[in-house]
């Protein structure tokens, strides 16, 4: 089941909606719209209940809140995108949004520029939007203007808050923060050791968790506040991302030793272009393991295939269709170098989301790398640490 969608591009980089935003979208237009706002808005009113302004105040504000954190991660992809690590996409989800750059800074001063841009962002947004509330606050003292200013009051009070949160509470000095990784960057530079520097960040982020689940707990049990219970899921979510980051981090030092030539299959198989995609399936799918194929009219590559993207096809056009029409063409083809470390090759195949890549040496292909040879790589290296 799909659990995100691309809803477009900004700046090149795809923006995809997880499904547990549509969640958060709902809660927050019904708390707003239903509950919180017709209070504000109608302040003289015993029950005061929803109407057509406040649902739709309660529409607008929980959008743009979303478009702020959107503006947060942009300005994290700018940035990565500025010191030459591409992005893949941009991703909202329950929590916030996320940046999937395809690869880890590789010095402390692009770490530090890349995760302080976002709470920059938010600070800057936080002080326009208050600038706007408060002359719209002055505004609305002399009268002038009547009651409609109340709305807008609201939406931007809400976004200078909101925006202002956001910058503090990722300015915390905990991994996998945006504060966490501008204290990595510090430490980083300082130790010239990035597993000190990661290790003593994560560190910080899972006392920032504890801390907001034992603060959720408390107001929760102890005032019955139901609003604990997100600082409390936040606190996990915060946890295991913390741990999460430093596992990958580890991960990817165990890469950085080995280059792309040392793991990739060296076995290239070819196909012609012009059988069909039933014959492809009998001939060359089945009786070999699960892998990516060249596709060549005996003279030069053209492209490749892969069962994937027979998968992609109708069963019932398996007869009709050529191998020519479903392969990615020579000219599409994101590929490695058999010079590339194997963590270099993992974010690329991470951006690409493809089992694996063909590795191109002198303009011909000589091999592929997958995940799955990564990840054996990974499980050997693990155990023959421990012994």
């Amino acid at each position: 089941m799909k659990s995100s969608w691309r809803v477009g591009r900004v700046i090149g980089i795809d923006l995809n909606l997880d499904a547990s935003w549509f969640i958060i979208v709902a809660l927050l237009i019904y708390s707003l719209g239903f509950l919180e706002f017709p209070h504000e808005l109608h302040p003289s009113a015993r029950m005061p209940r929803a109407d057509a302004t406040s649902i739709a105040l309660g529409i607008a504000t929980s959008l743009l809140l979303f478009a702020s954190v959107l503006a947060h991660e942009l300005a994290h992809a700018w940035m990565a995108i500025q010191r030459g690590i591409a992005v893949k996409r941009i991703t909202l989800f329950i929590f916030g949004g996320v940046a999937q750059i395809a690869d880890e800074p590789d010095r402390p001063s692009s770490e530090f520029l890349i995760a302080i841009m976002g709470p920059l962002m938010s600070a800057a947004l936080a002080a326009v939007f208050g600038a706007a509330w408060i002359w719209l606050r002055i505004l609305d003292a002399t009268g002038v203007a009547g009651d409609w200013l109340i709305a807008p009051i609201l939406l931007f009070g809400i976004l200078a808050q909101a925006n202002g949160s956001l910058a503090l509470f990722n300015l915390a000095p905990g991994f996998p923060l945006d504060g966490g990784r501008v204290l990595r960057a510090i430490l980083w530079g300082a130790l010239r050791d990035i597993r000190r520097a990661t290790r003593w960040a994560t560190r910080g982020g899972q006392l920032i968790a504890l801390l907001m689940i034992g603060a959720g707990g408390a107001w929760f049990f102890l005032l019955s506040n139901g609003g604990g219970i997100w600082y409390a899921l936040i606190g996990v979510f915060l946890w295991n991302a913390a741990s999460e980051g430093y596992r990958q981090m580890l991960m990817l030092e165990m890469l950085r030793g080995v280059s792309v030539s040392a793991l990739m299959v060296r076995v290239v198989e070819t196909v012609p272009p012009d059988i069909s995609i039933i014959e492809f399936v009998n001939a060359y799918i089945l009786p070999r393991r699960e892998q990516t194929f060249v596709v060549s009219d005996g003279v030069a590559a053209l492209g490749i295939i892969a069962f994937d993207q027979i998968k992609r096809v109708p069963r019932n056009a398996w007869h009709t269709r050529r191998v020519r029409e479903v392969m990615t063409p020579r000219a599409q083809i994101e590929a490695l170098t058999p010079a590339q470390t194997a963590a270099s090759a993992l974010a690329r195949l991470s951006a690409s989301e493809q089992e694996e890549l063909p590795v191109i040496d002198d303009d011909q292909i000589i091999g592929f790398l997958g995940q799955d040879a990564l990840l054996r790589y990974l499980k050997l290296y693990s155990n023959a640490a421990r012994k």
